[in-house]
């Protein structure tokens, strides 16, 4: 079945296995199945929604609004909601069934959720067993580290995103099991590399992609178990030895230099159709030990899913976004969503079953329309019931949201706390203010983007070696957007183990380089340029870039 979707007019299908899946998902309510229809928007901008819903990396200065102390959050002074500090917000000092309502069914559910949302209080950040690590968001076990966003199990680890099981990784995009690494992106296992992009398994290089078990290799692209190799020529490790002392120590002009090599490069080389590792019959990139599964990104242990991203364990899910080590299982049309199985529509829920249209709520079980709960059951709009209420009633709502049109699509924009470029959507699917504001979302206005310094800046010096600490009491101007920013000791500590020279960019420019480095998480049909059998593929059909089919890749590297 072919749609048109009904925020872009982009046509997209809708394939007997989705129907089944719908139908297998339906909650049950009083005996009888409550349908979920198919969707009306395409997969893309279902997972805009979601990702409107997401502020993972803004963060500000407020009082909270409980012991009225300072506190960092992701949720500006001027927003309209209550914030607690976290302490504040687990504990008993509040009660969030006190802001319990009846349905009102001469209203549409949007409304009413919204208006609940606006009352009950949100916690300030959303981390769990952080030590020394307060302005960070999205993490869990980590220590020692700074503006880390979308982190586990993570120690002395500055300006990332989504980076798991890594120690010493700064400047990093989609790190996993990386140690003493710099500028890296969409890698695991790799120690000591700077400047690198999927890779696994290396060590010691610099400059290199696509590379696998390599180690000592400097400007290198594709290459497999390969050492001592430059430009991807083989020189031995005394060569290496004189070539690294060749380049001598890096500074902004040799690291530009070296971006531009690397490039020309890559314009030679054969690319791989995708990055699928240990996986059957699946499409999308960075897919690892997975089966079954359709247009997914940034997975690992998934089977049976479709539109599903950033997760690392999922079964029986479609469109879901940012999930935990417990994945989701049996979920729709969730986004940040933990441990949370016959769930859909949520946002920011863990731990518990049978969560629809609620946001912010923690081991929770058969409720509707939530915000902010906590261990609770049968509940409508933060109103406790009986079961057998809850089970009478809850079928009614769903027949008024299909009235509305509402029972089936995820969360309404208009519920989303942030503006556009607040929110994670806007990385992904980058819009103007006027683009946003003509579809009636909201724009967030930084007071302090406002406001010039009008202080001392400095140009750092050329190389490490010349910087001293003095450094770290200085303002810096990034050269790319004018905005100033510091240098910390920790990182001053680390570009001196590293020997990188001190950053000209501000950390929010290298992470929007980083991003545009990465190829689009989307998927074209083009040809392979060997064989010429059609396939899927990151790489549009308009991008000159060799690319090869699996098969012919695999055959002509290894």
């Amino acid at each position: 079945m072919i749609q048109n979707c009904t925020q872009c007019s982009a046509q997209f299908e809708i394939t007997d296995n989705d129907l089944k899946f719908y139908d297998d998902i339906s909650p049950i309510f009083n005996g009888k199945k409550e349908t979920i229809p198919p969707p009306t928007f395409c997969p893309d901008c279902r997972q805009q929604r979601r990702m409107m819903m997401r502020n993972s990396s803004k963060l500000y200065h407020r009082k909270s609004d409980l012991s009225g102390k300072q506190i960092v959050s992701i949720y500006s002074a001027d927003k309209p909601y209550k914030v607690y500090d976290q302490e504040e917000w687990w504990s008993d000092q509040w009660d969030p069934l006190a802001y319990g309502r009846d349905f009102d069914f001469s209203r549409n559910f949007t409304e009413q959720l919204s208006e609940l949302s606006l009352l009950v209080p949100r916690i300030s950040l959303n981390t769990t067993n952080t030590e020394n690590s307060y302005y960070t968001n999205h993490t869990l076990n980590v220590k020692n580290s700074y503006l880390l966003f979308g982190g586990g199990n993570d120690e002395d680890c500055l300006f990332g995103n989504y980076v798991s099981n890594s120690k010493d990784a700064v400047d990093a995009l989609s790190l996993n099991e990386c140690e003493w690494c710099y500028e890296g992106i969409a890698s695991q296992d790799c120690n000591r590399c700077m400047y690198f992009m999927d890779c696994r398994n290396c060590t010691e290089c610099l400059f290199v992609e696509e590379c696998q078990s390599c180690n000592d290799c400097i400007l290198c692209f594709g290459l497999n178990r390969k050492e001592h190799c430059f430009m991807n020529e083989y020189l031995g490790k005394e060569g290496m030895e004189k070539k690294r002392k060749e380049i001598g120590e890096l500074t902004p002009q040799t690291i530009a230099v070296m971006r531009r090599e690397l490039e020309a490069l890559k314009a030679r080389s054969i690319h791989r159709q995708s990055h699928i590792f240990g996986s059957e019959n699946c499409t999308g990139d960075m897919i690892a030990n997975s089966k079954d599964c359709k247009h997914c990104f940034d997975i690992s242990d998934c089977e049976n899913c479709t539109y599903v991203s950033f997760t690392p364990r999922g079964h029986n899910s479609h469109d879901a976004t940012f999930t935990s080590p417990e994945g989701v299982e049996w979920d729709y049309e969730v986004c940040s969503t933990v441990g949370c199985p016959s769930s859909m529509a949520t946002f920011m829920v863990w731990y518990g079953d049978r969560i629809y249209y609620s946001m912010h709520c923690h081991h929770c079980k058969d409720c509707f329309g939530c915000v902010g709960l906590k261990q609770k059951q049968y509940c409508i709009l933060n109103k406790q019931y009986t079961k057998e209420e809850y089970e009478a009633l809850v079928p009614k709502i769903i027949d008024h949201m299909r009235s509305c049109k509402e029972w089936g699509e995820y969360l309404h924009p208009s519920l989303s706390a942030f503006g556009y470029n607040e929110m994670i959507a806007a990385e992904y699917f980058p819009m103007t203010k006027e683009q946003v504001e003509a579809r009636g979302w909201k724009w967030h206005t930084d007071e302090r983007e406002q406001e010039n310094y009008m202080g001392p800046v400095v140009e750092p010096p050329a190389t490490i070696s010349q910087t001293t600490d003095y450094i770290c009491q200085q303002i810096l101007r990034c050269e790319i957007t004018g905005k100033p920013f510091k240098i910390i000791p920790q990182e001053l500590k680390f570009y001196r183990a590293m020997q990188i020279p001190i950053p000209r960019k501000c950390p929010e420019q290298r992470h929007k380089e980083r991003m545009e480095h990465r190829n689009p998480r989307k998927l074209w049909k083009r040809n392979c340029s060997k064989c010429g059998k059609e396939m899927e593929t990151t790489y549009s059909p308009e991008r000159t870039e060799i690319v090869y089919c699996e098969s012919c890749y695999l055959e002509t590297v290894y």
